[in-house]
């Protein structure tokens, strides 16, 4: 193997703030913030921009669709900073928000036919895992809670429920924010990842994780399969 060459001192190193859109790159604590704010951003671009037949809800499961989806949310965000910062309102920043929309966003969607098959996924249902490639863990039990019926619980009464209650019903409830903090507070649940915004939790003898679909946290498929 030939020995690779001397670093070039005029090559500026790597930028941190891009590097934190680099998934191959992330530790397990990274991985999961982006991926909190990738799916949230998604999900809200789809509703916003009437891209919900266009974006399957499937889209994290595709590993390219994945990285374009990064590399837009990364541009969207530099974008707007760019108008925000006091003082430097000028043409180049505002145009950097159009050219966002005509460069960026609608030039992905055009493409997004060549980077996957959607119609396949529509017609027989998804079976791609790529995106999960870098994703951390517990990505893909919150993004697709397992099938079963859910309780609701109003989050006003979270003082009625308690940890046992969950563990022993015939049912699981999809557990909101609110009374899953007051499962902490109470003793009943225990924080697995404190640094982590919506991080898991140990209630009941269940692993629970974070589902941005639902908007509220679910039982593992393994930590059900236990019980």
């Amino acid at each position: 193997m030939p020995a690779l060459p001397p670093n070039d001192p005029s090559v500026p190193p790597p930028d941190p703030a891009g590097a934190r859109y680099a998934w191959r790159s992330l530790d397990r604590h990274d991985a999961a913030r982006l991926w909190d704010d990738l799916v949230d951003w998604v999900w809200w671009l789809r509703d916003r921009y009437e891209l919900t037949e266009t974006v399957p809800g499937c889209w994290y499961r595709h590993g390219p669709v994945v990285e374009e989806f990064t590399a837009l949310f990364a541009w969207w965000r530099a974008a707007h900073a760019a108008v925000d910062v006091p003082g430097q309102q000028d043409d180049a920043a505002m145009r950097r928000l159009a050219d966002w929309h005509s460069d960026g966003l609608w030039a992905l969607i055009d493409r997004l036919h060549r980077l996957t098959d959607f119609d396949r996924c529509r017609a027989e249902g998804c079976t791609h895992t790529s995106g999960f490639l870098h994703a951390p863990d517990g990505a893909a039990e919150s993004m697709e809670p397992i099938e079963i019926e859910p309780v609701a619980i109003d989050a006003d009464y979270a003082g009625d429920y308690t940890g046992d209650d969950v563990a022993d019903a015939d049912v699981v409830a999809v557990l909101g924010e609110n009374l899953m903090l007051s499962a902490v507070v109470s003793g009943e649940a225990t924080a697995l990842d404190t640094d982590s915004r919506h991080g898991r939790y140990r209630m009941g003898g269940r692993l629970w994780t974070w589902s941005p679909i639902l908007g509220g946290y679910i039982p593992s498929e393994d930590s059900i399969s236990q019980n």
